[in-house]
């Protein structure tokens, strides 16, 4: 679900109000891994180019902390910068700042010199004091700090010091934000001053940068094969609104590692009492049913079978056609692009002819998805990448797919063009 669309109130949201870019959380985390290796470049060629500090808005449980610590971690992996850096790591501070005063971060000590008292600032832990180190000083949910932390907060974003202690050179601030909207208790500082300090990039739900990350790590393959079938189920927004627990990327990622647990101890088909109970304080009663009728039954189409056995489900989805069950299909059809742009599973010529009479099948207002999809990835992309590959292999193996679903696509975009 876009983010324009978590609201029906006809208010702007916090990114309309402000009229920022709206970018998936992996591509904020190549943006700032490009923009900290351009700056680091930069100074070793002599050329002092100025520190961005970036302002991440998005929603609770999107991910904008756990890319903090990737980033770093990436940055040290990388040979390029290591080259830069003299083989130093990056570092990564996260601050939380509703739980933190400006006193857990400088502290005035009275100290008595030739008679009269003086007062030495003391930095704590949380400050980067090694001058030749280099690493991300992240500020998390700024907007829900008091007031004079803040305040601090915006010297540590404007100029890279605290008081008058510079940050190492080496050392980039991030700052992470929930947005202005209703279902959040923020305290914004919102004048032109505290906008122009940062660059602000808010960051949409994004089910594919979520799946590609849960495939990396290996989530469980269960929550990785509902999230591809069910979407628009990876961020429950109305359950949020209303004040109830929800389910989010962070929240899957836990529901994982619950069935991670038992898949490796008592096992999964004997806990799912268990397994429903705890699983139901991350997703919400609600969601949890579902999920855990998905884990029963497995009674939804597959993209997998579609992909690998597509005679196993040819028979539910000519139903869905003869009913004229679009709205299926077209759900259908988004979860199957959806495993197929970040699954990206091998094919022989056989899996080729099931694609090929998947989407000769449904409509072709439905199988135009694809196409569609396709148009929407970066041209460099992995998933851009991929899915042209397999146009381009269906097109010559497959003569279904070429007469009756790409000349069919051409045809309709000549009319088109005719029309105008």
């Amino acid at each position: 679900m876009a983010p324009s669309e978590s609201t029906k109130s006809g208010e702007l949201k916090y990114f309309e109000r402000l009229d920022i870019p709206v970018l998936s959380i992996d591509k904020i985390k190549d943006e700032i891994k490009n923009n900290i290796f351009n700056t680091l470049n930069a100074w070793d060629k002599k050329v002092e180019l100025e520190k961005q500090t970036f302002h991440i808005i998005g929603p609770a449980g999107v991910g904008k902390t756990a890319v903090c610590s990737q980033i770093a971690n990436e940055l040290s992996n990388d040979e390029t910068i290591k080259k830069l850096t003299n083989g130093k790591k990056f570092s990564c501070i996260i601050i939380k700042s509703p739980v933190l005063s400006r006193d857990d971060l400088l502290i005035p000590f009275p100290v008595i010199d030739n008679g009269h008292t003086r007062f030495q600032m003391l930095y704590s832990d949380f400050v980067p004091m090694d001058m030749n180190s280099f690493g991300l000083f992240v500020i998390d949910e700024f907007g829900r700090g008091d007031h004079n932390l803040q305040m601090l907060l915006w010297q540590v974003q404007n100029e890279y010091k605290i008081h008058l202690k510079d940050f190492p050179k080496g050392w980039f601030v991030l700052c992470l934000d929930n947005p202005d909207d209703q279902e959040y208790s923020m305290d914004t500082l919102a004048d032109a001053a505290g906008l122009r300090r940062s660059l602000h990039i808010y960051t949409d739900v994004s089910v594919s940068a979520f799946l590609n990350h849960a495939i990396t790590m290996k989530f469980h393959p269960l929550v990785i094969e509902y999230i591809q079938i069910h979407p628009d189920h990876l961020y429950d927004f109305d359950s949020q609104k209303v004040g109830r627990v929800y389910a989010n990327p962070a929240s899957w990622e836990r529901v994982s590692n619950i069935l991670w647990g038992f898949e490796l101890g008592s096992g999964i088909e004997g806990s799912i009492r268990s397994i429903d109970s705890l699983v139901s304080g991350l997703l919400n009663v609600s969601m949890t049913r579902l999920f855990v009728e998905f884990m029963r039954d497995k009674k939804d189409i597959s993209p997998k079978d579609i992909f690998f056995k597509y005679s196993k489900v040819k028979k539910s989805i000519d139903e869905y056609i003869e009913a004229g069950e679009n709205a299926k299909l077209g759900k259908i059809m988004t979860s199957f692009i959806t495993y197929l742009t970040t699954s990206r599973p091998s094919w022989k010529k056989e899996e080729l002819i099931n694609i090929a009479t998947f989407f000769s099948d449904v409509p072709s207002d439905i199988s135009a998805l694809f196409i569609t999809s396709i148009d929407k990835f970066g041209r460099t992309s992995d998933e851009f990448k991929y899915a042209t590959k397999l146009h381009v292999s269906l097109i010559d193996n497959c003569e279904d797919y070429k007469v009756k679903f790409y000349q069919q696509m051409v045809d309709i975009g000549k009319r088109a063009k005719e029309s105008k």
